[in-house]
Formats: structure tokens, sequence, C-alpha cells
């Protein structure tokens, strides 16, 4: 975009022009505002610079077309899917209800903004919904910078498509700060002080001159004409659907390509008349009810009035409830009088009825909830319900409509809104739709509606859009990271040329799976230009195996499912799917990757399975047709093949493969079963093929498996009579040679029935003394199911090529090869020459026979393990060549060397017979896998992990136990003998003293150089190191690693014990061909194969025969058996069953996936249910106990009422004390509610059922740190099982602990008038003497037991009236009248008196003086000399007497610290200054004096001391 466009204002020709400078224009023409642009960006951060977002200024007189035609131009703008307008006042804008409703609506922009491209439009403002739509488009522009950065370091490349973000501020001037203007301008709706900055996540501002109102009008103007140039660049064509031409006149629009949607929010009269304009230009307005103000009222009136604008009174009924709702719910400033209220009222009235049309809705209402995230749903639904019928049927709405909904990925929304009103079937799916379903990811759903409509792949797929396809593919991660690496030369460069497709694909297929040219581009274009290579259903197959291998490539799992449902061979390609998946994990990186491709590659391997076991229960021919079949698509191999090449040990294992490998491993014959017959069937098999006639009594050649061999006597002779009720294979004269035959027409009572009842009795009696069945039952006729007419050199033929024969033969040779190996072995060298030779020329016939072998199963295809192959060759030839060469020159190696390899040979033979002939057994197989397992794995780990300590133990044993032994072989050789052979037996009589070493014992080393005790080297050396060094290592190998192997073979064992027989299945089909491909006679017998294959070579080669004769004769029978069984080519009605059975798993997965999601809703009801209902227990479990405390607490106050009324007149001091304030609960300071105690339950003597108070105690270093000592510790447990600490057993008494005297006496009096001796608890505590409390422990109170508190009140007569001396700011700021000491430390009672009353009353000269020095008194006596003392100091004259001191109160004090265990007992002196008396002290200002009746709100202690003190001065006045 050019300066000139960036920064500029319309001339007089509305042209963008540039600006002469950048500041405030100071002239009578229009003002830019280029100033309040300056000014932002001086306060916003550089990434957000609003001089360098592009805009422009209009003015609301201006025309527009060449306006936004230029801006489209120079702004480069794209071409949107969808404009949005967000309508909200500033003035009525307040904050939501629910914050996640807010963040659900920016979610809900943000997925419109990534679907499709939108075009945001609001006020622009930085505040409002204008400030929260641009937080949210500036946190995506954030996300996208740094995910982009990201990419680049991670992967070198910059390659993702996402669509723009684009938000335009269209904002009226005259709102913007900086901006100079009148009140007119405003049409006072504003204020100077209502002005707002603009937003800087705004991608674009169009800035409109004027009026507010007018502005804002504008703003609807702009917006419509921005859509209509948008709608012209998407379709050019509607200009001219738009105009006739004949005329200017305009036809109605026929379809919608961009539409423009108002979104409400909040809002006041102006944006009511913003949303006028919208209705009356036909602009659908989604309304977000639940925000408040305009939203809710027009959403109100709209639902109320919908139905009812037809009839008069129904109108004036909305009309008066509109009113209602206005004055509770709209901005009461736009309101200024009755006239506004009725204009607003009519304005909104006229919206509902510009909304409410024949077909179409304009206004569409949701709610404000966290559904918002979708707000799209709305958008469509909106969007589509404002447009007539005639629009919505046109066949380029209904395109435009449905690639709208699936750019959104809104599938049902497609089905019910758009696809539902397609009532002529108008719309088709064309390639471009096709080709965007694909590219855009998750839209199964729509591919597979396509694909329901039989679009044609074939004629959409050709290379080029194939190569399109892997190039804009979204989500293209898994196609970068994995599948790309596998071709190395692009490892660095990300560019898909056309290279990838014509030979990239094929190489990946075959790294992965083994398959050649599984995709030609060739094939793929030219069936898309309809030059058909094969046939039309090929193309289509073909077209639809490379879609799908780019879907696999993709990583589009739910696509390749959706794909494969409509795929012609659906078993072989879910096979060749979980190949590929299964070669891809073995490339990928990531863990949780690895396990999700591994999962996908089950995934499909189970679907092939349920196919096959779906039409094994429904068609068996059918299924062995299909095993049997070859499929070109992927190199002309079977199911089996692909099956066994991709290691899907689960397909093999199912019962219709194993049944085929039953019938190839029986070669087409049966072996015989009698009932009393006990003979195994392997020896009836051995027995036959080795002595040929047994032949005919254990073997069977059914007709089924042999029919070219059926007999002409086996077919219905003619003028055979046939029920035709029963078909036409059913013949009566079969019925009549039955021998208990009944014809229908017999009479019971002929003599031929009763002969036949007769037979049956027999038969039976003779059954039931267990007769011979033999002679009983009848001989098989000749018209049987098995053949009797084959030649009998055919049967020995079919016996002996039959695999089961081959595998139980050349185990029998093999066992006798075995016996002569071991004979020639173990015979002594010199006398075992022939043996030998035997051995050698027998072991080259094996070797041989492997040899041909292996070549015959890599030309037909046959699974071949070459590596495993090839070692076994190249050890066996080495042991032939090497043998032969010993024997014929005998002197040129020691005859040992000879045993030894002789030796190695035997023992590779032996276990070369576990891995050729064990796979077969049902029990043996699994096991050998265990086996297999356990030493390939388990083992190695074990020697991995054992070979340090090995390593290290072998040079550290041997350097302590033989320092001196000379470094060799030998030396290297018993180290190691002894550190491995540990494992399996202990040395530990080498550490034991022996007689000829002690011998050797030296005593004197220093004059050599030696380490050892012994002058013997080989004398192991006994001491301390020895012994500890072979107790580590016999430690760690015997006791752990030891251990550890065998906790791993019992851990494989269990782990394997599943797939142990799903692995015997898989191995078994490799060795059932193996078999199948040998030839009839085993080692050595195959010479006469070999010489019988060799003269028909040499006839051919002199042409006495041709070449179908030749390889009917030398190709193996089973060999020819499976290739004539498999089918080249399926008919269609093949291709339809397999599509069918694969629809018809789908449907079968859909239901059961339903009924599993019934069940698991039904689960999650039922927990719900239960949480419920244990919350609901739970709920009356506290209401109950709510209940009942309430009853205790109505029990308590109750009595409290009552008791209160019964003691109204009677005088205080003869009301008993109940612990009144000692009940309040919470506890002071802390939020433990004390126990419930009715005033009838609070002494000890009335029992309660029920009393269990909380316990409390402050700790001790919660108080202040001089108060500490004098506090007792906490306690939990039972006193009386501590030990004997005085300070804890000083009840009712005094003691010294340390420094420090402790006073636990009480001052309350009992009945004979001494001091109470309070009781103990059950936990030792003492006990509270009043009564219970509601709280055990010690509370906030300094010791257990009582606790003695002094306070002093002070009066004097002033004018007559007494007055006392209080605590000034009583209640608010003190907490107590009159100021008290706590008795703590040994202090007395007279001494705690006069440091109160000297903090009261200070000398007059010193105010500051906290009181004088005085000498502690220890009586009464002492204090009265003490406190005259201190009033007389400093009098003019002195008075001995002037005061008066009495104790008023000593007893129990009731208050809310207070405890079971823990009181306060009180002492109140009364000092009262006579009037006469020369008193030097005056009070101290925290104190002041007062009357008693003036003061308020004390405590009843308190009120109670007031009024002793009044009453004897009173009496004594």
């Amino acid at each position: 975009m050019s300066e000139d466009t960036r920064k500029g204002t319309l001339d007089g020709k509305n042209r963008l022009v540039r600006m002469e400078n950048d500041s405030l224009l100071e002239s009578q023409g229009p003002i830019t505002p280029l100033d309040v642009i300056d000014r932002l960006h001086e306060r916003t951060p550089p990434e957000e610079n609003v001089q360098d977002k592009p805009f422009v200024f209009v003015n609301p007189t201006d025309r527009l077309d060449s306006l936004v035609s230029n801006v489209f131009y120079d702004w480069n703008l794209p071409s949107p899917d969808i404009i949005i307008s967000l309508i909200s006042g500033t003035r009525s804008y307040t904050a939501w209800k629910h914050g996640d409703h807010r963040a659900a609506l920016q979610k809900g922009i943000i997925k419109l903004i990534k679907a499709t491209e939108t075009w945001l439009i609001d006020i622009g403002l930085d505040y409002g919904l204008s400030k929260t739509i641009g937080d949210a488009v500036r946190n995506e522009q954030s996300f996208r910078r740094s995910v982009d950065r990201k990419e680049v370091f991670a992967r070198g490349y910059f390659k993702r498509r996402r669509h723009g973000i684009t938000l335009f501020g269209i904002a009226p001037v005259a709102v913007l700060e900086g901006y100079e203007t009148d009140d007119d301008s405003l049409d006072n709706y504003a204020h100077r002080q209502d002005k707002f900055g603009l937003n800087a996540s705004h991608t674009h501002y169009i800035f409109v001159n004027g009026k507010y109102k007018e502005a804002k009008k504008f703003r609807v103007t702009v917006e419509r004409e921005l859509a209509r140039q948008a709608a012209l660049r998407r379709s050019p064509t509607l200009l001219q659907e738009k105009k006739t031409p004949e005329s200017d006149v305009k036809m109605t629009v026929i379809h919608e390509a961009v539409p423009l949607l108002a979104i409400l929010i909040q809002g006041d009269h102006v944006e009511l008349d913003q949303v006028l304009e919208y209705l009356r230009n036909g602009f659908p307005v989604l309304i977000i009810r639940g925000t408040g103000f305009l939203a809710d009222v027009l959403a109100f009136a709209f639902e109320e009035g919908k139905d009812r604008l037809t009839a008069s009174k129904d109108l004036e009924q909305l009309k008066s409830e509109l009113s209602k709702k206005l004055s509770r719910s709209f901005c009461e400033a736009c309101m200024q009088s009755d006239t506004d209220r009725i204009v607003i009222r009519d304005k909104i009235v006229e919206c509902v009825q510009l909304a409410v049309q024949d077909d179409c809705r304009l206004i569409t209402i949701t709610d404000s909830s966290d559904d918002l995230v979708d707000i799209q749903d709305s958008v469509l639904t909106a969007i589509f319900a404002s447009r007539n019928k005639s629009m919505n049927s046109s066949k380029e709405q209904l395109r435009s409509d449905f690639l709208l909904t699936m750019r959104l990925n809104k599938p049902g929304l497609a089905e019910s809104k758009v696809l539902a009103r397609d009532e002529a079937g108008v719309f088709q799916v064309d390639n471009q739709l096709f080709e965007k379903a694909l590219i855009w990811k998750d839209r199964e759903h729509f591919i597979e509606r396509f694909l329901d409509e039989d679009f044609c792949i074939h004629k959409f797929l050709n290379h080029s859009v194939l190569l399109r396809l892997f190039r804009r593919g979204e989500d293209n991660e898994f196609f970068i990271t994995v599948v790309w690496e596998q071709l190395p030369r692009h490892h660095h460069d990300f560019q898909v040329d056309e290279s990838f497709v014509t030979i990239g694909l094929n190489v990946i297929v075959q790294k992965l799976t083994g398959l050649t040219d599984y995709v030609s581009m060739f094939e793929l274009t030219s069936s898309f230009l309809g030059r058909y290579v094969e046939d039309e259903y090929t193309a289509e197959r073909k077209a639809m195996n490379a879609l799908m291998l780019w879907a696999l490539l993709m990583n589009r799992f739910n696509l390749l499912r959706v794909l494969w449902k409509f795929c012609e061979n659906p078993i072989p390609t879910a096979l060749f799917i979980s190949a590929m998946y299964r070669g891809l994990a073995k490339h990928c990186s990531a863990p949780s990757l690895v396990s999700q491709i591994t999962a996908n590659s089950r995934t499909f391997s189970g679907m092939a399975i349920d196919v096959l076991d779906m039409s094994y229960k429904e068609s068996h021919a059918r299924t062995f047709d299909l095993l049997n079949q070859r499929f070109t698509d992927f190199n002309d191999k079977t199911v089996l093949k692909l099956a066994y090449m991709s290691k899907n040990k689960y397909f093999l294992s199912h019962e219709a493969c194993q049944v085929w490998l039953n019938w190839l491993w029986n070669g087409g014959i049966e072996i015989t079963e009698t009932w009393e017959s006990r003979i195994p069937e392997e020896v009836k098999l051995i027995l036959s093929a080795l002595f040929i006639f047994p032949i005919c009594a254990w073997i069977r050649f059914p007709v089924k498996n042999f029919a070219r061999h059926k007999l002409e006597s086996m077919e219905a002779p003619a003028g055979d009579v046939t029920d035709s009720s029963r078909g036409p294979s059913y013949s009566v004269r079969q019925e009549a040679g039955d021998r208990f035959h009944i014809y229908p027409a017999a009479s019971a009572q002929s003599e031929n029935t009763e002969r036949l009842l007769l037979d049956l009795k027999t038969l039976e009696s003779r059954c039931k003394k267990k007769a011979s069945y033999r002679s009983i039952l009848p001989k098989s006729s000749s018209h049987g199911s098995y053949v009797n007419g084959m030649a009998f050199w055919k049967k020995v033929y079919y016996l002996w090529t039959t695999p089961r024969t081959k595998f139980w033969m050349s185990q029998v040779f093999y066992w006798v090869y075995l016996g002569l190996f071991s004979f020639a072995t173990i015979m002594p060298t010199c006398n075992d020459y022939d043996l030998d030779v035997a051995v050698v020329i027998w072991t080259f016939f094996i070797l041989l026979e492997i040899l041909l072998r292996t070549v015959t199963q890599s030309r037909h295809g046959f699974p071949v393990n070459l590596f495993r192959r090839a070692l076994e060759i190249v050890f066996m030839s080495s042991f032939v060549l090497f043998v032969s060469i010993m024997k014929l020159q005998f002197g040129l190696l020691r005859p040992h060397y000879m045993r030894a390899w002789m030796a190695v040979g035997l023992l590779y033979m032996y276990y070369r017979m576990m891995s050729e002939f064990f796979p077969m057994n049902a029990v043996l197989g699994p096991m050998l896998y265990r086996i297999k397992r356990m030493v390939c794995v388990d083992f190695f780990l074990f020697v991995r992990l054992s070979m340090p300590f090995v390593l290290a133990n072998m040079f550290a044993l041997q350097a302590v136990m033989y320092p001196d032994l000379p470094l060799g072989a030998e030396t290297i050789r018993k180290g190691f003998y002894r550190a491995f052979f540990t494992l399996f037996i202990s040395f530990v009589s080498e550490i034991d003293r022996k007689e000829d070493c002690e011998e050797t014992r030296l005593t004197n080393t220093t004059d050599m150089c030696w380490v050892g005790d012994y002058a013997n080297p080989h004398c192991p050396h006994i001491g301390f190191s020895t012994y500890a060094l072979n107790i580590q290592f016999l430690v760690i190998m015997r006791l752990i690693l030891v251990v550890l192997l065998n906790a791993l073979f019992a851990a494989t064992m269990i782990k394997v014990k599943e797939d142990a027989e799903h692995i015997f299945k898989y191995e078994r089909y490799g060795t059932v061909l193996d078999f199948a491909s040998r030839p009839a006679l085993p080692p050595p017998l195959t010479f006469f194969n070999y010489l019988f294959n060799g003269t028909v070579l040499v006839m051919s080669k002199f042409n006495r025969m041709n070449d179908r004769q030749k390889a009917n004769l030398t190709t193996l029978r089973m060999v020819k058996l499976i290739e004539k069984k498999a089918a080249e080519k399926r008919s269609t009605n093949s291709y339809s069953y397999w599509m069918g059975l694969t629809k018809e798993y789908y449907r079968k997965k859909v239901k059961e996936d339903k009924e599993k999601k019934a069940m698991q809703e039904n689960i999650t009801r039922l927990k719900s249910m239960a949480e419920e209902q244990k919350l609901a227990k739970n709920l009356i479990n506290r209401l109950s106990d709510k209940i009942k405390e309430g009853e205790q607490k109505l029990i308590a106050y109750m009595e409290s009422i009552k008791n209160g009324m019964e003691r109204k007149d009677i005088p205080k001091e003869s009301q008993s004390c109940v612990n009144v304030l000692s009940r309040v609960s919470p506890y002071p300071g802390t939020d433990i509610k004390r126990y419930l105690v009715a005033d009838h339950d609070v002494l000890w003597p009335v029992k309660m059922d029920i009393y269990e108070p909380p316990y409390y105690s402050k700790p001790v270093e919660d108080f202040p740190t001089d108060e500490q000592p004098f506090t007792d510790p906490v306690i939990t447990v039972n006193i009386n099982a501590l030990s004997t600490d005085p300070l804890l057993r000083c009840w009712n008494s005094t003691c010294l602990v340390g420094d420090i005297f402790v006073d636990r006496r009480s001052i309350l009096k009992g009945l004979d008038g001494e001091n109470l001796m309070y009781g103990l608890a059950e936990n030792g505590l003492p006990r509270n003497p009043v009564g219970r409390t509601g709280l055990c422990g010690r509370g906030c109170l300094h010791r257990y037991g009582p606790n003695h508190r002094v306070k002093t009140v002070v009066s004097r007569m002033k004018d007559g009236k007494l007055m006392v001396l209080v605590a000034k700011g009583y209640p608010a700021e003190v907490p107590v009248l009159f100021p008290k000491i706590a008795l703590t430390g040994g202090k007395s009672v007279f001494e705690a008196v006069c440091e109160i009353f000297a903090s009261m009353l200070v000398p007059v000269e010193d105010m500051e003086a906290k009181g004088t020095q005085w000498e502690t008194p220890y009586s009464v006596e002492e204090m009265h000399s003490a406190l005259q003392a201190m009033a007389s100091e400093g009098a003019e004259t002195n008075t001995d007497h002037c005061l008066e001191i009495e104790e008023i109160y000593g007893g129990y004090q009731d208050d809310p610290k207070n405890t079971d265990n823990a009181w306060l007992e009180l002492f109140v002196w009364h000092v009262h200054i006579l009037p006469d008396a020369a008193f030097a002290r005056q009070r101290h200002e925290k104190y002041v004096w007062k009357e008693p009746v003036t003061i308020r709100n004390a405590s009843p202690m308190e009120e109670r001391i007031l009024e002793m003190v009044v009453n004897k001065k009173g009496s004594e006045d």
C-alpha cells in the first residue's frame, strides 16, 4: 500500500490524496484525525503502532462507490466470505455479568476468523465491545507470530496458510480523543469528557466526520457498499444478474455472494437507529440476549410480537409491555421525557415489523452463555433465515451456502438449512467442492455425503490434483516430520514437486511395506482424461487407492476410515493401511505419536478382521475365494500374503485363515477316524506313506477336493423321480433305498409296517447290549462324497505331495539323520570314515534341498527369510566343505579339531530341528516363541547388565587372589573362568587354606618384590580383601542378578501368554507354505526328484515335450494347486458384495457405538444420581444436625427468656451466675464454636447424655514474649499419664517453679466460708467450679484453673455528683471500662492496686509520668499507706487521710474467655477521693471523669461494679 493512501483524506472528486502535513489544520475546512493518530502513536507499543495502519477519512455526504473501489485496490483487501458488523453503545456499555460469556464470545469470533475470511467491523474505539474484540485479535496476532517464529526455527522453512485478520474500525471523529468540537456535533449524546482513543489492534480505520448519530447511520451505508463490491469481486456475474440489458432497473438479487450480518450487544437509542437501518436494507441482525439494554428489549419485543403483529389489540398490548420494559431496562439518560420513550418504543415495534416477513426472519436471537464459543452456528442460522425462498432455492445460492457451512465445518446445518431446501435437486457436487473438503481438515461428514451420492473419484483425481493436495493440505505436521524424511534428498528442502508423486510415493510405499509400483500417475491421469487403461471400475479403484494413500500420509485417520468404507477391496486395503501405519510408527520420534500411529494400525487390522469374520459367518465359500484371490493393486499378492508380510498375527489367527491353512496343510486328503481305533493320525499317515497299502484303509480323497476324478456312476440315473418340493437334487428313489424308510401313504396295520417296527426294536436292543456298530451300521455306498475310482498310483502321488506328509516324512528321515550323525560323532575318529562320508552326503542333500527350495519360494512369492536362510546355507556349506577337506587331508589338522567341528555341526542340526518342526505343534509352538523371547530379549538384557560386574570382578579377584602370578593367557582364562561361571557354580574351595601352599609360606618379603604370602604364585592369597571381594561378587551375581533374570523370565511368560497363541498361528502360515514348496521326497531321497527333473529338462531340451508339459511335470502339486485356486479377476457382483459388507460393518459399528454411548451415558447418569443421592443424604444429615442445633438453641433461648423474666424483679446481687458470657460463640479471637449448653445443663451435677465440647488452647508462642514464662503449656493428653511436674500438680495450692511463683488457689468461698477447693476433670485438669462453658482447654488464658485479675475503680464527688474515672473512647477504642492487671509471677493484689492507681492519676507537674516509686505493699495497711503517700505527694498541705480504700468484690468473673478448665477470678478495689483532701494528682489523658448514669454499653460485670459503687456512696450520702 502506498504512503499516499495510508495517510489521506478525500478531495472534491472523492479521490484519496496526501495531506500536506501531519499536523492539525487550523483552517475552516474539515479536520483530519492525523493529530489523534500521532498522539496515539506516543502511547502505544511499537508492534501496535496506529500510524502504520491504513486509514481513510470520509464525510457522510461523499459518494462511496469510487472510495470503496480505491480502498479495495490500494489496501489489497482479500475477498471476504462473511462481513460481520458488531453493534454496541459507548455510554450504555457495561461490564458483562458473566466474564466467561465475554471470553466465550472472543473465542467464538477467533474461531470464525480462523475458519473463514471474515471481515469484522466495529466503532474502532479503545472501549467497550470494540476493545473486547480488539484484545481477542491482538492475542491471536501475537499467537500467530510466535507460532511462525517457532516453525521457522524448528524446520527451517515457512509454510502455513491461514486466513487473514481484517478488523475495520469505522470511528466517528466526534468521539475521538484530541478532537476539539462543539456540543452540536455530539447530538446531546456525549459530553466533552466522553472521548475515547482508538484501539490499536484494528487493522484498518475509516474516520467519519460529522455528527455522532449521522456518523453511526452512515456506517451502515459504508458497510453495505463494502459488501456489494466484495460480492462483485467474488462473483462478477452478480452485476449481470442485478440489471436488465434494456434498462437500468435493478432486478431481484437471486443469490448473495457475501452475506452481511449485524450482531447487537447491549446498545441504546443510537444503536436502535442503526439496527433499524440494517433491517430497512434487508440485512439480518443477530441479538445476544442477556447482555442488557437494547439487546434484551429488542429480543423481548421480537419474541413477543413476531406472532401477533396483525391484530391491533395485540399490537397495543405489546406496546404497553414494551413501555414497562423500557422503564426497567433501558438507559434513563436516553429517555428524558415520555415523548422520547414513545419514539423509542415505536422504533422497536418497527424493527419487529421489518424483521417478520412471510418467508424469512431478519432477526435471530441467541442467549449470552458459554455457547458463544460456537457463535458461527448462530451466524449461519441468522444468515439463512434472512433470505426468501426464491433466493434460497437458487443453484448459486445453494452452492455458496453449502461452501460456507463446509468452511465452518457444520455438516448438521448443511443438511438441515441448505440441502433440505433443495427440493428441485439442482445442487451438484463438483470437483472444486470435493477438493476443498479434502484440503480442509475434519470434513469427513461432507466427504462421506459426496461419496454416498456416487461421486466419481477417477474423474476428479489426477497427478496434478494429487500434487496440489499434498501442497495445500491443512495440518501437514505429520507429513513434514515423518513422511518427508523417508526421502533423504529432500530432508532440508520442503518443496513438493512432481517427482514426489511420480516416484517418491512408490519409494515410500516400498520402504514401508515392500510393495512396488503401488500407484501409477500415468493410469491416474489417463483415467481422468477418459482414456482408461483397463476399464472404468479399475480406474475408480486405483483412484481411490491413491486418495487413501494421500490421506494416510497426511495422517487423516478419520478421513481414511470414510474412504475405506467405499473401497472395493476392504480387507486387503485395510491390511495395507495397517502395514503402512506400522512402518510409519518405526520412524516417529515422539512417544505419543508412536502410540497414536500404532493404535491406528491396530484399528485397521481389527476392521479387516471384523469384515472377514462377517463374511465367514455368512458364506464360507466366498471367504475362501477371497483368501485365494490375487490382487493386482498389491503386486498380485493374496490377502494371506499381505497379512504375513505386514506381520499381522491377529488376522492370520482368524478361524477362516486357519481353516484355509488346514486345507492346504492336508493337501485335500482326509485320514479316516473310527470310534474304536486308537491309532494316532500321524502314525496312520507315516505308515501309509512308508508301506503304501494302508492308503486303502486310512486315507480318503473327498470329491470336493478331487472333482476331476469323479466317476459317472456318481451321477443320478436317468428316470429318477425327483421331489420338486425339496429341490431338483432330492430323489425319491434314494429315499426308497433306505433300510427303514416309511412311505407317507403306508398303513399302520400293514405287514410291511409291522416288520419295519420289529427291525427297529431289534436294532435298539442290540445297541443296548453294546454290540459291534460295524455289523449294525450299513456299509458306505459307492455314491458317497469320496472318490473310489482313482488310480492307486495317483493316491500315492497325492499322499506324498501333501504338506502334512512331507512334514512327518521329513521329520522321520531327519531323526534318522540325527541318529546317524550322533553315532558318527561319538565313534572314534579312526573307525568312522564311512559314517562321516554318509553324514556329509546326507548333509549335502539337505543343503541342496534348501537352496532349491529358496529359489522356488522366491520365484512363486512365498514368504521366506532370506537373511536367516543365507546364514543357514553358509554354515552348512562350511560344515560340508570343512569335513570333506579334513577327510581327504587327514593329517592337515589335529583330529580333535575335526571332532569338535562335528560336535558343533551336530548341535546345530539338533537346534535346527526345533525351528523346523516344533512350530507346527500346538503346544510346542507357543512355548518356542516364549523361549525365543526370553533368550533374545531378557537374557540379552541380563548379559548387558551383568557384563560390567563380570569384567570388573574378573580383574579385581585375579589381582587380589593371585597377585604374583605372571601375566599371560592362563591368567586371563582363569579370571574369566572364575567370574563367568560363578553364575552356575561357586569357587568357595579356592579360598580355603591348602597344606601344600602352607609349606611355601614366606616369612620375610622385604628383600624381594613379592606381594603374596606364598612363594608359589598359584596359591591364592587369603585375607580380608579376598573374602570381601568374593562375598560382594557372589551376592551380586547369585542373589541379585540371577534372581532378576528369573523375574524377567516369569514376567515374559505372563506378558506373552496371550500373544504366543497368535504368533504361533502367524508362524504356522510360513511353515505350511514352506513344506508346500518342498519336494515330495525328503533328503536324501530328493536325489530321485532331481533325477526326474533332470530327465524332464533333457527331454525338453531335445524338444520331446513342450513348455506346458515341462511346467506341469516339474512344478510342485501344491504350488499348482495354490495358483490354480487363485482367481485372476472378480466380477462386479463380488465388488458390490464386499462394498455392501463394508457398509454393513459400519452400520453395526455405529449401532454398537450408540449402544456403548448410551450405556456410558446411563452409567454416567447413575453415577451422577448416586452422587446427587449422596449429596442429598449429606444435606439431609446436615439439615438434621442444624435442626437439632436449632432446637437446642431455641430451648436455651427460651430458658434464658424464662429465667430473665423470673429474675426481673429480683435484685442482681441475689441472682445466681450461670456462665452467660462464658457460653458465647465463637470463642474470642477464633472461629471455634462452643458446644451448646442450656441454662439448666450448666451445673456439673446435672448429667448430659452427650457433652463433647471442642478443645482449644492458645499456643505459648502466640503470647507476647514477656508473658510466655507465665503461660502453661498446651496439654492434649491425659495429665495423669504425665510425669510428676510441680507446675501441673499444684492444684488448689501454690508452688515455685524455678524463680516463678504460681498461685492456683481459688478466691471463691464455699458454704463453710473457706476458700473453695475446685475439682479436677477426667483428664486431670481443673474443672470450672461454676459449671460448663461448651469449650475445654486453656483458651487464651495464661493458666489452667483460676486466672486472677485486679480492677481498681477511682471515684470522687464533684458538685454533689458522683464521678468515676473511666477509659476514654470506650467501647469503640478500648475494650474495658476500668483498667485491670493480671496477677502473674507472684505479684500481689496490693501491688496491682497501686500500679493501676498510679497509671490513672499522675502528678500535676509531670503529665507524662507513669507513676512514682513506692515500696511494694504486702498487706492492706501497707497498700493504704502507699496510696495515701501517692495522693498527698507534692501537695501544699500534707493530709494523712485523703482516700477511702475498700475491696468491693472478690470472686468469679463471667467472661467469654472462660473455659471448662480455665476461668477468670476478679478482685475489685474501690478508691474514693475525699472532697476536701489536698490531692496533688490529676487524671491521665487516657481517662476521663464521668457520671455512672451517663455510661452506656458497659459489660455486665462492669455494670455490676458501677452499681456497687453507686449503692455504696449513695447509702453513705
